[in-house]
Parts: C-alpha cells; structure tokens; sequence
C-alpha cells in the first residue's frame, strides 16, 4: 500500500501536479489509524491510500487541499475524536509533506531568451514548463518540461494548469497574442510578455475590442523584466526573472551595499 501511494506522488509530481503526503505521527486512545499510515492528496481532492477512512480522514484532506492552495511547504495537523463527535475517542496527530512545491513557471516560446530563461529558472528552483510547437527545439530544454504544443490546442491541452507564473516569448506577434488570450483565462500570479510599447499597445486595444477587460490587461507585465539589460538574450532572461522573483518574493528594488 506504501509503495501506491508513493508511485502516486511520483506520477503525479512528474507532471507537475502537487501532491501533499499525508503520514499518521501519533495517536492516543482508540484511533481508525496507526502510526505510519499514509494517504497522498491532490489539489483537486483525489487520493491514494488511507488514515482510518471516515470524519478523520475527510478532515486530513481538507487540510491537505488547504495546505495545497496556500502553498504551504508542510503542515501538522491534530484532531480530538471525541471533540469531532466520533465514537472512537482518542486522538491523532498527522503531518503532512508538499512534494512538487517548486514554484511552477510556463514559458510560451523556444527561442534564445526562452533557453536563457529556462535554465537559470530551474536552476533557482522553479518547475519549467516551455510550450512550443516546433519539436525540434526539444534538445535545447532536456532540464526542463517541453511540451509540443500548438496554439489551437492551448485550451485543450492546458499547458500551463500547474504553472503559477507565465512568460509569453514566441516567435511572432501572432502566436504571442494566442498565448496572451490563453494565459488571462487562467489564474496566474504573473504574466509577462516580450514586445516593444508600440505592439503592446496595438494588441492591447485589439484585446479590448474583443470584450477583454482594462483591469485584466493592466494585470500583464508588457513589455517585460525590469529595466537592468541590454539586448543580450541572457541578460533578458535575467531581467525576466529578476521582475518575477521581485513579485513572488514581494521585494524591494534598492541596493543592500553597506553606506
């Protein structure tokens, strides 16, 4: 039964999907669980394994879902049976691991500043996705999620489900603007795209027209990345990710050299 739960948290992260792995620590008194028990739960409530089944375990999960979507590393929580009113009495104490934590980052696009990005985000701990649909760019995101991917199929396919943040750097303003359309559908923390203030500004009139609101639109980081690079792709790259963790971090832009 171990063995299940955790091949479901390894299947499951492998994708990208989070997964909390519940495991009984303590119990005292009659208890439907023993300690080393383990059930793995998704964000979306399905699981494999037990803790006892019952009130017990519906409320472990709601904690677990909870601890999920609050991006929590771990938890612990107790539970007194008898407060619960079950008939058992006793109680117990689980604690709760977030495996596939990694902050999730979805890049629309291939190209140079897409494999500069890529790299020194998965090096700073992001889960990687890139979607493009030219699969002959695989070999340049081995470290990484590639997923090959046309614009038609984005809402099908959902790449970017898991990702909390998105970076849109195709390789023409037409496949930037199918990105930009699937991307506010969603409820990401963060996107940003690649293009001057003349085409920002163009698309953004013509996204208005087709009923997108002004607040959604002012949500978008375009153009994109803090204003620290040059035209160098890896200096973008950079400058992309600077402005993410500025975000995700709720930092400040100053210096910490000592006066």
């Amino acid at each position: 039964m171990i063995q299940d739960v955790l091949a479901f948290v390894s299947q499951n992260t492998a994708k990208g999907i989070k997964a909390a792995l519940v495991t009984v620590m303590k119990t005292e008194g009659s208890s439907p669980a023993s300690p080393g028990q383990m059930i793995a739960v998704l964000a979306d409530g399905s699981s494999m394994g037990t803790i006892g089944g019952g009130a017990s375990e519906h409320y472990f999960v709601k904690k677990a879902i909870e601890a999920i979507n609050n991006g929590d590393a771990v938890f612990s929580v107790s539970i007194d049976h008898a407060e619960k009113g079950m008939i058992c009495g006793g109680s117990m104490e689980v604690f709760g691991n977030i495996i596939g934590n990694q902050t999730g980052l979805c890049i629309f696009g291939g190209g140079h500043i897409a494999q500069s990005l890529a790299l020194i985000a998965a090096q700073t701990g992001f889960y990687v996705t890139v979607v493009e649909d030219r699969p002959e760019f695989a070999e340049d995101f081995k470290f990484v999620k590639y997923i090959v991917c046309k614009p038609e199929e984005y809402k099908t396919i959902d790449p970017a489900a898991f990702a909390d943040y998105a970076v849109i750097c195709t390789r023409g303003h037409s496949t930037d603007d199918e990105a930009l359309r699937y991307c506010l559908t969603g409820e990401l923390k963060y996107i940003g795209m690649i293009g001057s203030k003349t085409k920002v500004t163009e698309l953004f009139t013509k996204l208005q027209g087709e009923g997108i609101t002004q607040e959604k639109l002012k949500s978008v980081y375009a153009p994109i990345g803090l204003d620290i690079a040059n035209a160098v792709p890896a200096e973008i790259a950079v400058a992309i990710l600077s402005e993410i963790l500025l975000i995700k971090n709720n930092g400040q832009l100053q210096h910490k050299k000592l006066n």
